[in-house]
């Protein structure tokens, strides 16, 4: 840092708004990042790191015809600009550039034109150096300070004071000791002081120190005397070595080597590399897969999609073998080879894992997903089966409707269940013809179906329920109809109540009918059920059967009108005891 930097604005002086898109500094931030990999992994003259290093370098230009200066936040798993988030790393490990600044005690970077340049490769250098940085090496405000950066400019406060931070973070405090949150702007002068102090009487290394020895009795070890040779720990150089050592076990070296492959494919051109490259991938996601890294797995496939919208000069052979991934293990026969390893294997992956593969899968994977929930045997299997197939059904709904007619019963009747628990209105064509399939079970989750989406569509479809062979299909649609009183069925309902079908019909689907066409008709139906009710007959007239007068007062006690009680109040003497009973019903208001 240089010592004549000008003083950092503090956050109240910044404007609130940033004065240009953020997307600028996120894209220069993530070519930041790729360029320290490439750093690390090639020679600097390799054309791997040199393409990125360029990439890099032009990042900046569309940013200082925006800004003269460029000034971001520094927290433990973010850099912030303006308060907008353009680096989020929730992990505070090695690699994470917030948390290599932060652990350091830097809290704010500004970034000048002209820092592209030399300064560029320099601070190239610093970030991979600092991250494998040990406890007696220099820190990163250490090497700051000897670049004597002029056009990057940055503040930081004494970690070893500030509260809340790791132990091994305050085992690498800065060289400079200062007041608790006191922002130095010159290292110098602070190293100056600390001579300073290391020299008075008294101090270790000054005469203090010589005379203190002096005075020791000879022959007399103390464990004072060990506490700066190069092997004596302290508990907080334990505890970060415990740290760092466990961090680097729960490293997955796995994600790494995929970064690294995509990163060469993306900047390296030649076509016989990114051949490799990809035929590399292909081995991978076998592995992976046989592996269950289902993680890994979604994450190459979503990364793939946008490796291949921003390589250039990419052949369309090349192109064409990593967008057919997803395809490929959409396949009814690849994606049922995975599902029945999931089946017999004794632990299962994380349902958020196996939710993000399926995420990235094509809609064809939807069908072969369906036809496993009816044949797994495994309880632990089905719960995760499940939520993927709602996921994929919600995502692709095309796909679902095309599946309501397929070949596969098990297939088809999935299908029609997430069309109604989905609410699909566009699969109620799909639906209606449904019911004219020769399953039972298939036309009774069709009927449901069309209840739950419950349109005027789905409402004019189930009618044809009304006509099925089945008794249960029947009821189904008629319950159905009077759940969402759909009027416009009055007509095919009264047809239906007059006629002989109705008398024919058992109780339940009887009194079904009678209770809808009660809904339905309001006061104009009256007299016609009051007839059948309360009709004593002439001699040589037939009187109605008891159940039909029965379901007839159940409709009059639907209507529930003053012209609908008064039949009803007739009727409240009735011998018959099956009549009487359902007077009373109705004259309650339908409570059992």
């Amino acid at each position: 840092m240089s010592p004549n930097a000008p003083a950092v604005k503090s956050d109240e002086e910044l404007p609130l708004e940033p004065p240009f898109a953020s997307a600028l500094v996120e894209e220069m931030l993530r070519q930041f990042d790729k360029t320290v990999r490439a750093h690390q992994l090639y020679m600097h003259n390799n054309p791997t790191y040199l393409k990125t290093l360029e990439l890099l370098r032009n990042a900046f230009i569309p940013i200082w015809k925006e800004t003269e200066s460029l000034t971001l936040q520094v927290s433990d798993t973010q850099l912030t600009w303006f308060g907008v988030t353009v680096i989020n790393e929730p992990e505070k490990a090695s690699d994470s550039l917030p948390w290599t600044l932060y652990k350091h005690g830097v809290r704010e970077i500004t970034l000048a034109p002209g820092f592209e340049g030399d300064e560029l490769e320099s601070f190239l250098d610093i970030i991979p150096r600092v991250r494998k940085a040990q406890a007696h090496e220099d820190d990163l405000l250490t090497i700051l300070w000897e670049q004597e950066f002029v056009h990057l400019t940055y503040r930081y406060v004494d970690i070893s004071s500030e509260p809340g931070l790791p132990l091994d973070t305050a085992a690498n405090a800065g060289r400079w000791p200062v007041t608790p949150g006191e922002v130095v702007d010159d290292p110098r002068r602070m190293v100056e002081e600390t001579r300073a102090s290391e020299e008075r009487p008294g101090k270790p290394g000054g005469s203090g120190a010589e005379e203190e020895t002096k005075q020791s009795p000879s022959g007399i070890v103390r464990m004072e005397d060990f506490d700066s040779t190069l092997y004596f720990l302290d508990a907080a150089e334990i505890s970060y070595l415990r740290q760092e050592t466990e961090r680097e076990y729960a490293t997955d070296l796995r994600r790494t080597v995929l970064n690294t492959l995509l990163d060469i494919f993306e900047l390296q051109s030649d076509t016989l590399v990114r051949k490799e490259v990809a035929q590399n991938i292909d081995t991978l996601i076998l592995h992976l897969l046989a592996g269950r890294q289902f993680a890994n797995v979604a994450y190459l496939l979503r990364e793939i999609s946008g490796v291949l919208e921003r390589a250039r000069d990419l052949p369309a052979e090349v192109r064409a073998r990593l967008q057919q991934l997803p395809d490929r293990l959409s396949e009814p026969e690849a994606l049922s080879q995975l599902l029945q390893a999931m089946d017999e294997a004794e632990t299962l992956p994380p349902q958020d894992e196996l939710i993000d593969l399926f995420t990235q899968l094509r809609p064809t994977a939807l069908g072969t997903v369906f036809g496993w929930l009816g044949l797994t045997q495994n309880s632990k299997l089905k719960p995760l089966l499940e939520m993927a197939a709602e996921r994929l059904a919600a995502s692709h709904t095309g796909e679902l409707v095309r599946l309501i007619a397929s070949a596969q019963g098990q297939v088809a009747l999935e299908a029609v269940r997430r069309a109604g628990g989905l609410k699909t209105a566009a699969a109620v064509p799909a639906l209606g013809k449904a019911l004219n399939e020769p399953d039972r079970e298939l036309r009774l989750a069709a009927v449901a179906a069309l209840v739950e989406i419950g349109t005027a569509g789905a409402m004019q479809a189930l009618e044809k329920g009304l006509d099925d062979a089945d008794r249960d299909v029947r009821v189904a649609a008629v319950k159905g109809l009077a759940q969402k009183v759909y009027k416009p069925s009055l007509a095919r309902i009264t047809q239906m109540v007059k006629a002989r079908e109705s008398r024919d019909a058992d109780r339940t689907e009887r009194v079904a009918m009678f209770e809808l066409f009660g809904l339905l008709c309001g006061d104009p139906g009256v007299p016609y059920l009051d007839d059948l009710l309360n009709s004593k007959g002439g001699i040589f007239a037939r009187k109605e059967d008891p159940d039909v007068r029965a379901s007839a007062a159940l409709a009059l006690g639907k209507i529930g009108t003053q012209r609908a009680q008064q039949a009803l109040q007739k009727a409240l003497n009735e011998k018959d005891i099956v009549v009487r009973t359902a007077v009373n019903r109705a004259l309650r208001g339908g409570a059992p």
